[in-house]
């Protein structure tokens, strides 16, 4: 990307609800026409309505509010602040950041921990993976048992299978397009890897499946799944994590088959994350705090440092 979008000084967050761009330019309207026009080679003009633009202080605020937690949907969730780290070390190895950038997320991933140690919103459900979890327990009751096949192999995924690992399912198979990456997550939780059309066909006898890969369309088809069903006897739950989605919606319609997605995982934890509204207003007083010191310290104005554009996940 540094090739196509020359700013001084890059970070590129990427996760399963966000791609946002950090950079440092001296022209600052030219540094957000690179990276819209970067945006919109990748996806399409369709993207424009989610590309928004942050500049100086008001990016600093967000950074620290996204390293806390604050701009998920899970509040206090802690996987982003592990995302915010890679990205950052990514970039640092490369030589994409200096000055600037180099304090600005060094300053908010210890601001993130920080947040996390002295309020409560990361009590409770804090990730996408305890919430499928949380949604299993539900289906199965405390007794697991089962098999559960885990589509993708990206951190998503691998959490989901972490939280299913203690649960104590009978077998959990993880299938991906590239085995080895399958393998690595299966191998470390006691689960077994499987390719795409190998975890497909397993749908044959799964109690759940849950969908958290990386593709432009539906793994699972509607039609497809309904040449499986007559060789089944019991119902099937899918968890479709997936942006874009994994699963056709149409699944749903179909007898003995219970779809979940991303906005009923959210709907689930509603009521248990209610309680952590006066953590989170103390939350964001320090992320706030952080940040004012963060500009503080830049020697250099921070209108200077800012997000380019987000793609938002539809949750």
């Amino acid at each position: 990307m540094k090739a196509l979008v020359p700013l001084d000084e890059l970070v590129v967050l990427s996760t399963c609800s966000r791609v946002e761009v950090f950079g440092v330019c001296a022209d600052s309207r030219r540094g957000r026409e690179l990276v819209r026009a970067w945006f919109t080679k990748r996806a399409g003009a369709e993207i424009e309505p989610a590309l928004y633009a942050r500049e100086g202080a008001d990016t600093l605020r967000h950074l620290f509010r996204v390293a806390a937690g604050l701009d998920s949907w899970i509040i206090g969730e802690t996987e982003i602040l592990a995302q915010i780290k890679k990205a950052y070390q990514s970039a640092l190895s490369g030589g994409f950041t200096s000055r600037i950038l180099n304090r600005a997320f060094q300053t908010a991933i210890a601001a993130g921990k920080d947040v996390r140690a002295a309020t409560g919103i990361q009590h409770g459900i804090h990730s996408i993976g305890g919430a499928t979890a949380m949604m299993a327990k539900r289906i199965f009751g405390e007794a697991a048992g089962g098999e559960i096949l885990v589509f993708g192999a990206g951190q998503t995924a691998e959490t989901v299978v972490r939280h299913l690992a203690a649960k104590k399912f009978d077998r959990i198979v993880v299938a991906n397009r590239t085995l080895e990456n399958a393998r690595a997550i299966a191998g470390k939780l006691g689960g077994t890897a499987a390719g795409l059309d190998e975890g497909l066909a397993l749908l044959e006898r799964a109690d759940v499946a849950v969908f958290s890969a990386s593709v432009s369309e539906p793994l699972l088809m509607a039609a497809a799944l309904a040449r499986v069903l007559p060789r089944r006897n019991k119902p099937l739950f899918l968890v479709d994590l997936g942006v874009p989605r994994n699963v056709d919606p149409a699944c749903a319609k179909l007898d003995s088959v219970y779809l979940y997605d991303l906005d009923d995982l959210k709907r689930m934890i509603q009521d248990r994350t209610a309680g952590k509204r006066a953590e989170k207003d103390r939350a964001e007083e320090m992320a706030a705090l952080a940040a004012h010191a963060c500009r503080r310290e830049v020697d250099k104005p921070p209108r200077d440092v800012r997000t380019t554009s987000r793609e938002e996940a539809r949750v």
